[in-house]
């Protein structure tokens, strides 16, 4: 195999514009999460989600030929489940590791069977891909510009809602509150923080960009819809949070190393002759989930977990604990 095809001056610019771009969908439903988590419930729903706005987002493109309402439907479906897993978290406050398994078990369910309905025995059905803008000036940066400057408006779209979401978190009164019902929902509540609300809103905050992550992964990177196309990108994005300590900035950069193993995994596939290799094809699509879960381990070994919001999964109840 060629090495320099993989890591060539000109490959590697090309290695690492697919690997931002990999990244972007589980990047939202990681950061996504983080609010989840920091406002303290366990949204392991997240996998579904994904699944649901991935669906509903392809639907809508194909049938009406929008690729901004497609997006839209797709955070709206997200926002949906995330409503569901508020509903049964913090209305109910039933137990949260189990409403999340359901909701993945919902979508990956719902998902396949209103696709096999629709598009069963046909073939692939596609849409149209977006093209890529590029930034005027930014894009002819010498090598930082074709990897970052030169991707569609969807990877804008969604690197732009990672930052603010970041912002939100640290800068504002709703980041406080956040932090607050995570770590202390019973002081939270005593200083007139509603910690229901709180966490509805976090939730559904969780949801829509967890269903925009699946709207960028098929409308602006696959342009299709499969059956468990997510490919366990939600659980991946879970693994995410713990191992970037529930800090935006370090989930984000936890995202582009999965991408950029992700990208890899492709790349040195097709150079080292695809499904005619002797390495078994199976090896190279386990890689980026490997290499991410190693380092997640690694990391919670190294800081354990005492950066991990201290009412992560404890249900409210007022008057009742802290």
């Amino acid at each position: 195999m060629d090495w320099g095809e993989i890591f060539g001056p000109s490959a590697i610019v090309v290695l690492l514009s697919t690997a931002v771009a990999f990244a972007m969908p589980t990047a939202l439903a990681a950061v996504g999460e983080t609010v989840a988590e920091r406002a303290g419930v366990l949204n392991l729903g997240l996998e579904g989600m994904l699944l649901g706005g991935a669906l509903a987002s392809f639907l809508v493109a194909y049938y009406l030929g929008s690729v901004a309402l497609g997006t839209l439907a797709g955070i709206a479906i997200g926002i949906g489940l995330g409503a569901l897993m508020a509903f049964l978290s913090v209305t109910l406050r039933t137990e949260q590791i189990i409403n999340g398994i359901a909701i993945v078990l919902l979508a990956q369910g719902l998902t396949a069977f209103v696709f096999e309905k629709l598009f069963g025995g046909e073939e692939q059905p596609t849409v149209a891909g977006i093209p890529d803008l590029e930034v005027p000036l930014l894009a002819d940066i010498p090598g930082v510009g074709p990897v970052l400057f030169e991707q569609n408006a969807l990877f804008y779209i969604a690197f732009a809602l990672v930052i603010v979401v970041w912002i939100v978190l640290v800068r504002t009164r709703f980041g406080l509150s956040v932090s607050a019902v995570g770590e202390s929902p019973a002081a939270a509540d005593a200083a007139a923080v509603s910690v229901a609300r709180t966490r509805w809103l976090a939730l559904l905050i969780c949801g829509g960009m967890a269903g925009m992550g699946g709207a960028v992964l098929v409308l602006g990177q696959l342009n299709l819809f499969e059956a468990g196309v997510s490919g366990g990108r939600g659980w991946i994005a879970i693994a995410l949070v713990i191992f970037g300590r529930w800090n935006p900035p370090l989930v984000l950069g936890g995202a582009l190393l999965f991408g950029f193993t992700d990208a890899l995994q492709i790349r040195v596939q097709a150079v080292s002759g695809g499904s005619a290799s002797t390495v078994p094809t199976e090896i190279f699509g386990a890689l980026p989930y490997v290499v991410t879960l190693a380092v997640m381990v690694t990391a919670t070994v190294v800081a354990g977990r005492d950066a991990q919001p201290a009412a992560l999964g404890v249900p409210f109840r007022k008057g009742v604990g802290a």
